[in-house]
């Protein structure tokens, strides 16, 4: 317990921590706030009626926009120690580094838990103000805020961890982060769309299925079509999330156990 408790402690008095809680929140809420706006003004290349509640319930998805950022709070969590030369003193302390990488990854679930769901919360508590300016909006299915919720810790914990892992890989705390927002902002979200056989396998992808949509979203001019019909259905969707979680781990506990340390 002592040992949680000062990786905590470590979590805590990173200042950019705080700084990636409130970016994490505003992504929530401007991508939930201005989906309806967004949707608006693209009536006519979308068809995205807001008169329809499963449509509505997607637009209340994007508030889970925040995992992004909760997996560079688990990457500079775990690279900080390289990055600010604690790591050496942090294993002279407790010489088993396996106690201190699984202090880290229980602290890196709970926090990535607790900041997802939060941020969560507060990005659909935005999107309900922001779709009361507009007429003849359905009222959402009332599953889906459970289901969000649960969506939300889940992938909070598990991407979190996720990111404990790429910093146990990645020691360089600017590269790790460069690395990992490239891949969940553009490769990941790219992918889910243009290749969803393979897509709906990663991250991006496994966060739609646990959200349980049902939507179909067609470009009038480019005949894109996404429909969440192509996606898994919640409960493997779950399982695969948790497996990323454990290569993670298993890589990171590698990583840390066997590397020297500088």
């Amino acid at each position: 317990m002592n040992l949680i408790s000062s990786e905590f402690r470590k979590l805590a008095y990173q200042r950019s921590t705080y700084g990636l809680i409130l970016a994490a929140v505003a992504l929530s809420v401007v991508s939930t706030a201005f989906s309806p706006f967004a949707i608006v003004q693209l009536s006519g290349e979308i068809n995205f009626p807001l008169s329809d509640p499963n449509n509505v319930d997607g637009i209340y998805s994007k508030a889970l926009s925040a995992y992004i950022l909760v997996v560079v709070i688990g990457v500079r969590f775990m690279s900080g120690e390289f990055s600010h030369h604690t790591a050496v003193s942090t294993f002279l302390t407790t010489p088993k580094r396996h106690r201190v990488l699984a202090a880290k990854l229980a602290v890196a679930a709970v926090a990535g838990a607790a900041v997802n769901l939060f941020a969560t919360l507060v990005g659909m508590g935005t999107g309900w103000f922001a779709l009361q300016l507009y007429p003849n909006v359905a009222a959402p299915h009332a599953h889906i805020f459970w289901d969000f919720a649960l969506s939300a810790a889940l992938t909070g914990a598990v991407l979190c961890v996720v990111g404990v892992g790429v910093g146990a890989l990645i020691r360089n705390q600017n590269l790790a982060t460069t690395a990992s927002l490239i891949w969940l902002f553009l490769v990941d979200r790219i992918l889910a769309v243009i290749w969803v056989d393979g897509g709906k396998y990663l991250p991006s992808g496994l966060v739609t299925s646990l959200m349980n949509l049902t939507l179909s979203v067609s470009d009038k001019t480019t005949s894109l079509t996404i429909n969440t019909s192509d996606y898994l259905p919640p409960l493997p969707a779950a399982l695969i999330l948790v497996g990323y979680a454990v290569v993670f781990s298993g890589l990171a506990w590698v990583s840390t156990l066997r590397r020297d340390i500088e």
